[in-house]
C-alpha cells in the first residue's frame, strides 16, 4: 500500500498560518507590493472587462471609453477651475468686507488667509484617476495613477504619503503608501482616518446649498416640459431668485462645536456609503473663533456676560477641517451633519452621524492631490 506523503499539506499549513499571523500593517505593505506589480494589467483588466469577443468590436469599445475617460477628465478639471474661481471671487469678498469691531476685523483676516491658503493648495494640486478597488476593503481604499514618477516631473514632492486627496474642496482622503506610478489613498470612510472638524453655520455653509442650487438652476432653464403653465414657471423661478438673493447676503460664519470623524471600514456588500461618525462634540475652551459655551444650552460659560444663545449643533451643519490633525489644512469642507444623537445623562459631548460631501464614493473616479501639510511653505 502507497504511503500517503503529508508533509506538503504540512509545509501549506505552516505557511497559511504564518500569513495569518502577519500583522496587519505589514499585510498592507504586502498588498501594495503586489499592487504596484501588476498595476498595468489590473488598468488593462478594468477598461476590457465588458468588451466583447470581436476583435473590431473590442477596439471601438476600447476607444469610445479611452474617449469617455478623457472626456470625464476635462469635466472634473474644468469644475475644478471653476471652484478655484469662485474661491478667488470670495476672497475679493472678504477683503473688501469692512467692520468696525475688532473681533470681526480678525475673523474676516482669518477667513482671508485660509482661502488665500486653499487656493496655494488647489493650485498646485495633481489631478490623478482611480486605477483600483479592493472590494474586501471598498470602504478604506482606492489605487490612483500618480506617484514619484509625477514629483520627479513637477520637481518637488506633491504626491507624498499624508498627502490630502480632494475633490474640488471636499475632503476624499490621504495618500498612504506612494509607488512610482500610483499611490494608494485611506479614504475618510475609513475608521482609522480620524480628521479634526469644526461646524461651521451661515456663509459657508450658504454657499455650500447656493453651489448645488445653481446646477439645478441651470438644468431647469434647459427644460420647458417640467411647468403646467407659464405662470407656474416664473412663480418658481421668482421664487428661487429670493432664495438666492438671500443664501448670497450671508457673509458671516459660526463656528461652534469641534469634534472628530471617522468612518466604519465596512467591505462592499456592508458599504454605508458617505456615513460618517462623528464624536467629541462640544465648546469647552476658548479660541480664536470665540469664547465657550455650555454644552446643552449653548449659553457662554463665562461668567458675568450674556450673548443670545446658540445651539453648538444642529442638523445641516457644516463640518470643515480644523488643522489640528496635522494632515488636512484647516478651512477644507468635509461633511454634512445627518443626525444628532440625544446626549445621554453626564456625557461631556455629542455624537453624531454626518453625510461626507466627496460625492458619491462607491463611484469616485477622479480626484486631486494636495501637498502634504508639512511641506507647505509658511508665510512669515
Amino acid at each position: 500500500m502507497r504511503r500517503i506523503n503529508y508533509q506538503p499539506y504540512l509545509f501549506l499549513f505552516l505557511l497559511l498560518t504564518l500569513v495569518l499571523s502577519l500583522p496587519k500593517k505589514t499585510t498592507q505593505k504586502l498588498r501594495f507590493m503586489v499592487m504596484s506589480s501588476f498595476t498595468p494589467p489590473l488598468e488593462w483588466m478594468q477598461k476590457d472587462s465588458s468588451l466583447a469577443t470581436d476583435l473590431i468590436a473590442q477596439k471601438v469599445v476600447i476607444e469610445n471609453k479611452v474617449l469617455e475617460e478623457q472626456l470625464q477628465s476635462v469635466k472634473e478639471w474644468l469644475t475644478f477651475e471653476e471652484r478655484i474661481e469662485e474661491q478667488v471671487q470670495r476672497l475679493k469678498q472678504i477683503q473688501h468686507v469692512k467692520e468696525d469691531d475688532l473681533f470681526w476685523r480678525d475673523f474676516f483676516r482669518r477667513r482671508s488667509e485660509d482661502l488665500r491658503n486653499i487656493l496655494d493648495l488647489q493650485m498646485q494640486a495633481v489631478p490623478a484617476k482611480v486605477i483600483f478597488r479592493d472590494p474586501s476593503s471598498w470602504s478604506s481604499f482606492i489605487w490612483i495613477n500618480v506617484g514619484e514618477k509625477e514629483n520627479e516631473a513637477l520637481g518637488r514632492a506633491v504626491v507624498a504619503k499624508n498627502s490630502p486627496v480632494v475633490i474640488g474642496d471636499a475632503i476624499v482622503g490621504v495618500i498612504e503608501e506612494v509607488g512610482y506610478q500610483q499611490s494608494q489613498v485611506r479614504l475618510i470612510t475609513d475608521s482609522r482616518l480620524v480628521p479634526s472638524v469644526r461646524a461651521t453655520r451661515g456663509g459657508q455653509q450658504d454657499r455650500y446649498l447656493l453651489e448645488h442650487l445653481d446646477v439645478v438652476l441651470r438644468q431647469l432653464e434647459l427644460r420647458d416640459d417640467l411647468f403646467a403653465s407659464k405662470e407656474k414657471e416664473g412663480a418658481f423661478f421668482e421664487m428661487i431668485t429670493s432664495l438666492k438673493q438671500r443664501l448670497e447676503s450671508q457673509v458671516r460664519d459660526r463656528f461652534l462645536a469641534k469634534g472628530e470623524l471617522f468612518g466604519s471600514s465596512d467591505s462592499l456588500w456592508r458599504c454605508r456609503g458617505n456615513v460618517l461618525k462623528g464624536v467629541g462634540f462640544n465648546y469647552d475652551f476658548s479660541d480664536e473663533e470665540g469664547e465657550a459655551r455650555d454644552l446643552r444650552t449653548g449659553e457662554l460659560l463665562r461668567q458675568g456676560t450674556y450673548v443670545d444663545p446658540i445651539p453648538l449643533l444642529k442638523l445641516g451643519d457644516l463640518l470643515v477641517t480644523t488643522g489640528y490633525d496635522g494632515i488636512f489644512p484647516s478651512g477644507f469642507r468635509v461633511a454634512i451633519v445627518s443626525k444628532i444623537e440625544k446626549l445621554r445623562e453626564g456625557a461631556s459631548s455629542y455624537e453624531i452621524e454626518a453625510e461626507a460631501l466627496a460625492g458619491n464614493f462607491l463611484e469616485i473616479k477622479q480626484v486631486f492631490v494636495l501637498p502634504p501639510v508639512s511641506l507647505v511653505p509658511v508665510e512669515n
